[in-house]
């Protein structure tokens, strides 16, 4: 009697699975992973039009910052930094732009948009990068004090 029940249940058991496998086949896994866009700079500007020249976005890598900002019409955009000027070549609307070789610590910059019908807007914002560690040092750049700049990690958008 007992190997009929155990018959019985062993059968139960395979017609459950083989009922169920079609559907556990056609299951699917949400994917993760980096997702990567092939969006031109134009189409990438218009999804930071919140990022004004008052509000401009900022990713800081190493001793650099990139900068995005759209303004209302053409605009000549001219930066200075660290006693240095640099004129932006272009008069668009839509402006992106990497600042080079910025020191550790604070650094002061005034983004300069000259307007096509010759009014001008200016904003000075800080961007602090961290001090370069000693090579034995086991401390950490606390992100915290950098309120006035954005981060992301390189390659990713927010």
């Amino acid at each position: 009697m007992k190997k009929k029940g155990y018959i019985l249940l062993i059968i139960a058991l395979l017609s459950l699975t083989l009922n169920w496998l079609p559907e556990i086949a056609h299951a699917q896994k949400e994917s993760t992973g980096v997702t990567y866009t092939t969006a031109t700079t134009g189409e990438l500007m218009e999804m930071f039009l919140t990022y004004s020249i008052q509000n401009p976005y900022i990713e800081t890598t190493k001793n650099n910052a990139e900068l995005m900002f759209q303004t209302d019409t053409a605009a000549t955009i001219t930066i200075k930094t660290n006693n240095q000027t640099q004129q932006i070549a272009g008069n668009t609307e839509n402006h992106q732009f990497t600042l080079e070789n910025l020191e550790p610590g604070n650094n002061l910059v005034t983004i300069i948009a000259k307007m096509s019908d010759g009014t001008t807007e200016s904003k000075t914002i800080t961007i602090n990068l961290p001090d370069k560690p000693n090579k034995n040092s086991k401390s950490f750049h606390d992100k915290s004090k950098n309120q006035t700049v954005t981060h992301r990690k390189k390659g990713h958008l927010l």
